[in-house]
């Protein structure tokens, strides 16, 4: 019988709805008999089947005879079983893109500096914008390099199972068409009686031309700016709902993304806004392929606003916003670009239920971080290996030597300083992630008393009461997950500890190795030395012979001269320079020269003096220990008058002279540190501020105060005869 190719692709059709309905009986029988198991194990009541399909539910019980059509959200709603359920009811709308809408998008829309750079490829092949079919038709490899993406696309229906889409075409198509035949549409076939309530988009790896897909079908849902910007920065971060954004995407949607190093795995390549280590030039047994990647997962509630909240801040500028409710029509949509093969593909499989969107993001999130761990602990496992101890290390001698003497390219301090580095560089980045949850999934998230993210406690209603106890268990699960990569950070904290060990060897061993080269060099300079003072000496030996020789040289000389006058000048000449220079050769010689040589100038000076003063001349070295006459004036000096001398000069301070009697004249008075003078039994009181030149009599004494802008000292001045003493007797301040 021939088949027209209408009918046919009817019958596929008809065939894979066949098959999925198969496939959800089966499961929910799966679970029935699971539970009917179970209660006869631990002497429970078993499960009920009632005339309504078969349909798993992880409450206590799945007798549920009618199903609530819509989600609300007001608390004085019926909460008992038999009008409501546990599940998201209301479908999700239908959406239906093309590739004339693509290419019109990629056009159009203004692109983000992070866009660009993401979808930067597509945007500058215009070729690509030109072409009926912008994605490759065959399969195989392309250059885009998207048949290495991978994708999980599931649509979750009301009863929260998740059926996985492998939409049937008409002949194979790349592993790109096929994505973009899987995102472009959600409940767009009318005759299916089995509507989307949720939608899990999961892709990994994507193509430029991929993730403008994705922009164009996600952006009237998600700030798909804002996500790709998560991307590209090398952060982790986390947005929950802001009901007070002017975005209505970002009212709706709860924004996480994971940002950590993973090892390049083999035929992957990084994409081009991702920083990565160097392949030129490096060694295949040493070198560690790693690459800075990134991860996002989120969540967008559709419908409605649940109920409008008011902002309590007092500089906000939107004093209203909105939140949703967790059991509206929901999107989970993750991201995943790590140039490797170790994501978890099972994490959303058909065996599941989702109540709502947020379990369904949470359970995305828990995969996240589980991924993260096994990423970072093989990075930790590669760090490892390339620090630790050649099998041979204690039966070899010269792979001891090898760990602990630096060789010339300094292999071991830069494979040292890398690996700390990059060690702690890990453990910042679990840090971040550790942080960025316990900053957005407080106490008051998981038990619903938050007012702004996921509101509603177990008292609302028995959905709300199911939803908070399975929620609890999945928060175990992340806590664990959690504990993990603290794990991983204390065992990179502890290998940091043994790589600084290794590291103080090494230059321990190496500063060793230097100070003996330091001796060996030392050694030699010294050596050097000794050569040059030897060649000095042969060279002063033979320069006395040569200036004699030079002179007897002469042509004035007579031939027939005779050679006793050379004799007697070389005697003359060599002897007593040898001897000085032997003299000069040892400290002794050098400290008797110098001696002699300074009395011999002081004689000379003296002789001098004598000669100058016999015709009347005074010389200027004799009169420093004169004192100057006060007559002469003292010569200008360039420096500002301090404020002492400038108030003297305009008159503002008198010059003051006191008298003093004193019992004794020779009993000195003495300066108290308030500025009172004591002489015997006589006080005088001497003012805080004295000028320049004032003067203290006594009967032969006369105290002047020694001009300085500092602290002013007192002179005492005896006059006895020609005799005059001069000290100090103390400070005024």
């Amino acid at each position: 019988m021939a088949l027209d190719a209408a009918t046919a692709q009817e019958m596929i059709k008809k065939l894979a709805e066949d098959r999925a309905t198969y496939l959800d009986t089966l499961t929910r029988a799966h679970d029935v008999l699971a539970k009917a198991l179970e209660a006869s194990v631990t002497g429970k009541e078993p499960p009920k089947l009632t005339s309504e399909a078969v349909r798993r539910n992880t409450a206590n019980t799945i007798d549920v005879e009618s199903i609530q059509k819509s989600s609300t959200f007001s608390p004085g709603d019926s909460d008992t079983d038999d009008n409501e359920s546990m599940f998201v009811q209301e479908p999700l709308p239908k959406e239906q893109y093309d590739e004339v809408g693509l290419k019109k998008h990629i056009r159009e829309y203004k692109w983000t500096s992070f866009g660009k750079k993401i979808v930067g490829a597509v945007l500058d092949n215009k070729q690509l914008l030109e072409r009926t079919h912008m994605f490759p038709i065959t399969q195989g490899p392309v250059d885009d390099r998207s048949h290495l993406s991978h994708y999980s696309i599931f649509d979750v229906s009301n009863d929260g199972a998740p059926l996985e889409i492998h939409r049937a075409d008409d002949k194979p198509a790349s592993r790109a068409q096929t994505i973009w035949n899987n995102i472009k549409a959600i409940n767009a076939d009318d005759s299916r009686s089995r509507k989307a309530v949720g939608r899990i988009t999961i892709v990994r790896e994507p193509s430029p031309l991929l993730f403008a897909a994705l922009h164009y079908t996600m952006n009237p849902h998600f700030d798909m700016d804002e996500i790709f910007q998560m991307l590209v920065e090398d952060k982790t971060t986390a947005f929950a709902h802001r009901p007070f954004s002017t975005d209505d995407t970002q009212q709706r949607s709860f924004v996480f993304t994971l940002d950590y190093f993973t090892i390049i795995g083999d035929q992957c390549e990084p994409a081009t806004w991702q920083r990565s280590s160097e392949k030129e030039g490096m060694d295949a047994e040493t070198h560690i392929p790693v690459s800075r990647c990134s991860s996002v997962v989120a969540l967008s509630l559709s419908g409605p606003p649940a109920r409008p909240v008011k902002n309590k801040a007092r500089r906000a500028e939107q004093k209203t916003g909105y939140i949703f409710d967790p059991f509206s029509p929901w999107r989970v949509l993750s991201i995943q670009f790590y140039p490797d093969w170790k994501h978890s593909i099972d994490a959303h499989n058909s065996t599941r239920h989702y109540v709502n969107g947020p379990e369904a993001f949470l359970i995305t999130l828990r995969a996240e971080f589980k991924d993260a761990g096994k990423r970072l602990m093989e990075v930790y496992n590669r760090i490892a290996d390339l620090v630790k101890m050649p099998p041979n290390f204690m039966f070899n001698r010269d792979a001891r030597d090898r760990l602990l003497f630096e060789d010339e390219d300094f292999t071991f301090s830069r494979r040292y300083f890398w690996a700390h580095q990059s060690l702690g560089i890990m453990n910042e980045d679990i840090q971040e992630m550790i942080l960025a949850y316990r900053k957005v999934f407080t106490e008051h998230v998981w038990d619903g008393s938050s007012k702004l993210i996921w509101p509603g406690d177990e008292s609302v209603s028995s959905r709300y009461a199911n939803w908070r106890k399975r929620m609890k268990n999945l928060r175990t699960d992340i806590e664990n997950e959690l504990q993990n990569l603290e794990n991983i950070a204390n065992m990179n904290t502890e290998k940091m500890k043994e790589i600084k060990g290794l590291r103080d060897n090494l230059f321990s061993g190496t500063s060793v190795l230097e100070s003996r080269k330091s001796v060996d060099v030392a050694m030699i300079t010294v050596q050097q030395g000794h050569n040059i003072k030897l060649l000095t000496l042969v060279t002063i030996f033979f320069l006395p012979l040569t200036f004699v020789t030079s002179v007897f040289g002469m042509t004035n000389i007579p031939s027939d001269a005779s050679f006793h006058a050379f004799g007697v000048v070389t005697a003359v000449i060599c002897l007593p320079t040898y001897m000085l220079i032997g003299s000069l050769n040892t400290n002794s010689g050098v400290h008797f020269w110098r001696t002699k040589t300074r009395q011999f100038f002081a004689l000379i000076g003296n002789m001098f003096t004598k000669l100058f003063m016999f015709f009347g001349f005074k010389p200027g070295w004799d009169n420093q220990n004169e004192h100057p006459d006060p007559s002469i004036p003292k010569p200008l000096q360039h420096r500002s008058q301090s404020a002492r001398e400038g108030m003297a000069a305009r008159g503002n301070i008198p010059t003051l002279a006191t008298s003093f009697t004193s019992t004794s004249t020779n009993r000195r008075p003495t300066l108290s540190p308030t500025g009172t003078m004591n002489n015997g039994s006589t006080q005088n009181h001497l003012p805080r501020m004295l000028t320049t030149t004032s003067t203290v009599r006594f009967e032969d004494e006369k105290i002047e105060e020694e001009p300085d802008t500092g602290p002013r000292h007192l002179i005492r001045k005896l006059d006895h005869g020609d005799h005059r003493r001069t000290g100090s007797w103390g400070t005024l301040n």
